[in-house]
């Protein structure tokens, strides 16, 4: 690896969303996962999930040297230098054949950082907005405590992403995917007469409060806590409110229950992390309006890192499980799935992913290809197989994490 040094001011940086299809590139990102899988012909290589404030893209390297192994961890800045590829079916890929860490002062954290794309002003404002249609006293205290900025968990709700990938995964996540269901909870109310819109509300903007324990705070070290491996969200949420109901003496037992079930129920289905299932209205609407809003943000999200007129997703949108049609814009330009010709790059170069596994004598088809053992999932609860031709598919473990721990919802 070269040597970190000082240069006295932040390198130049390209977003992932600006990157150059088919060029050779050199700037620096987030190293937010590394790992040095195996092939089934017990070749190791390097693959590392590449971020920025824009995106983030995979990193390559099907022979790589001690250099591209050591001196850098996740969570570190790294510089990195390769062909940048966005393939016509698996996204932006980056074939890396140099990489060295970077020291603080040689790039610009808020490059580095997502954030969401709505102002803290706005956010708040619309916060307010929500919060007057709490009429009855006890719930608008204990939101009072829930949301103060000075204390937890408001301090975190503010500023904590409201999922690892998909939905509002940035900076700020949380409370606008909050706000969101909150509002969009209210519109739906407003064709029933018997919803009670304090305990709706109450529900809407406290469904995900577990993940102020669930995801880390630290912009530069995303991901989940000890607690939200071990416990999950929904618990960590029902702790939370346990808590903050206890404070607030005012609010009755039978209310205290029902904004409880919808915490506990809010994921819709037992096999989806919910120990129960909505079973009154406003845990039903909270329910569908937090799934419908994370779902149509995700299709969002995943149509954000297209070029524009792709009428279809390439993957299948993660809350989805299918891939998304966006839309009779035209068909986007078609991804050439052979090596590049650009003059001055080589061959051995100009193969992405999928193309570098047939480099490799592994088969691209073949979901075998890499040992489950190099895919255990995120918490190391267990080993799953990903397939080889899709390194955004969750293993079989890490998709059960998903739908137990927070769905993405």
């Amino acid at each position: 690896m070269t040597p970190s040094h000082d240069t006295g001011k932040p390198l130049e940086k390209i977003l992932v969303a600006d990157l150059p299809d088919g060029k050779r590139v050199r700037t620096y990102f987030l190293c937010a996962k590394k790992e040095t899988p195996t092939t089934q012909k017990g070749a190791t290589y390097l693959r590392i999930t590449l971020r920025d404030a824009s995106g983030e893209l995979t990193g390559i390297n099907w022979d790589p040297e001690t250099m591209l192994l050591s001196g850098y961890e996740e969570g570190d800045v790294v510089e990195a230098e390769g062909k940048f590829k966005v393939h016509e079916k698996y996204g932006p890929q980056l074939y890396v054949d140099s990489l060295r860490r970077l020291d603080e002062g040689q790039y610009d954290p808020s490059s580095l950082v997502a954030v969401s794309p709505v102002a803290t002003g706005d956010l708040d404002k619309r916060l307010a907005d929500v919060l007057a249609a709490v009429t009855q006293s006890p719930l608008r205290g204990l939101l009072s405590l829930a949301l103060d900025t000075t204390r937890e968990p408001g301090a975190t709700f503010a500023v904590v992403p409201a999922a690892i990938r998909n939905h509002h995964a940035y900076r700020h996540g949380l409370l606008e995917h909050s706000v969101i269901v909150a509002e969009t909870a209210l519109r739906v109310a407003e064709e029933f007469a018997n919803v009670d819109r304090s305990l709706l509300v109450a529900g809407a903007l406290l469904h995900d409060v577990g993940k102020t324990r669930a995801y880390s705070a630290d912009p530069m070290a995303t991901g989940m806590t000890d607690d939200g491996i071990l416990l999950g969200e929904i618990v960590a949420g029902l702790e939370i409110v346990r808590g903050l109901i206890a404070e607030t003496p005012a609010v009755s037992p039978a209310t205290a229950q029902l904004l409880q079930h919808i915490i506990a129920s809010h994921h819709g289905e037992r096999e989806k992390g919910s120990p129960v299932v909505p079973q009154t209205r406003e845990a039903v609407i909270v329910h569908y309006c937090d799934d419908m809003t994370a779902s149509v943000a995700a299709i969002d999200e995943a149509a954000r890192k297209l070029p524009e007129g792709s009428r279809w997703t390439p993957q299948r949108v993660g809350m989805l499980g299918v891939a998304a049609f966006l839309g009779e814009g035209g068909p986007a330009e078609e991804a050439d799935d052979k090596v590049f010709t650009d003059e001055g790059d080589s061959a051995e170069e100009d193969f992405g992913f999928y193309d570098a596994v047939d480099e490799a004598g592994a088969n691209a088809d073949d979901p075998g290809d890499v040992t489950s053992e190099d895919h255990a999932d995120d918490t190391g609860s267990g080993p799953g197989t990903k397939p080889a031709d899709d390194p955004e598919s969750p293993s079989d473990a890490e998709s059960a994490e998903l739908g137990r721990l927070f769905n993405d919802a």
